[in-house]
């Protein structure tokens, strides 16, 4: 996924560590963690933070350990979900599945039933690091409040289809607000995607879990 979101059109969650297992509707769920580096979309090489991504059978979270972020600008994470990861071109899910030049490839992301979706946000800390986590859970995204670009394969209102979170890939992607604004303006950037830049937005770091 290198391509902006912003050609799409168009409350930060408390950081969670999960490790072999955990806790969903007063339960212990057996799980499975994934844990990548986080790379530059201008070339694809290391950007040193780390995302981990951990699945249930309810649920998906995500932290991603921020590094050589701009100090003091807002920064988003993005779900890209490739529900269908069969689906993909060429057996590789990526942004050519979401794109056809400049348009929206309408085929591959009903193919792929791919739903792209806020996760969270927050501001880069001085030494440029930043931390982020997220609950993706599975069939009910319209409640979180965060937003939805557009719905798994065109369809309904889910980000994440409803059973599929340990089938699911799903690619995380970063996006720089710039120099964080205040009040009103701060929550908007932190939610919505191409919002309050300052001077401009830009996707700037990415990881891929696979299923």
């Amino acid at each position: 996924m290198r391509k902006r979101l912003g050609v799409l059109g168009a409350a930060f969650l408390a950081i969670m560590m999960v490790a072999s297992v955990a806790v969903a509707a007063g339960h212990l769920q057996p799980s499975m963690t994934d844990v990548q580096d986080t790379s530059w979309f201008a070339d694809g090489e290391p950007a040193d933070g780390t995302s981990i991504l951990t699945r249930t059978d309810t649920m998906i979270t995500s932290t991603v350990e921020g590094a050589n972020l701009v100090p003091g600008n807002v920064h988003t994470i993005w779900f890209v979900v490739f529900n269908n990861p069969a689906a993909c071109s060429g057996g590789e899910c990526g942004e050519d599945d979401i794109f056809t030049g400049p348009d929206l490839n309408v085929d591959g992301v009903i193919a792929a039933q791919i739903g792209i979706g806020n996760a969270t946000g927050n501001i880069a800390k001085a030494d440029g690091t930043a931390e982020f986590g997220a609950v993706l859970r599975s069939g009910d995204y319209a409640a979180t409040g965060h937003q939805l670009l557009f719905p798994a394969g065109l369809d309904g209102d889910e980000l994440l289809i409803d059973g599929n979170t340990k089938g699911a890939e799903v690619h995380i992607i970063v996006q720089d607000h710039g120099q964080a604004r205040g009040g009103p303006q701060l929550l908007n950037q932190l939610t919505y995607v191409e919002t309050g830049c300052t001077p401009y937005c830009e996707d700037i770091q990415f990881s891929v879990h696979k299923p």
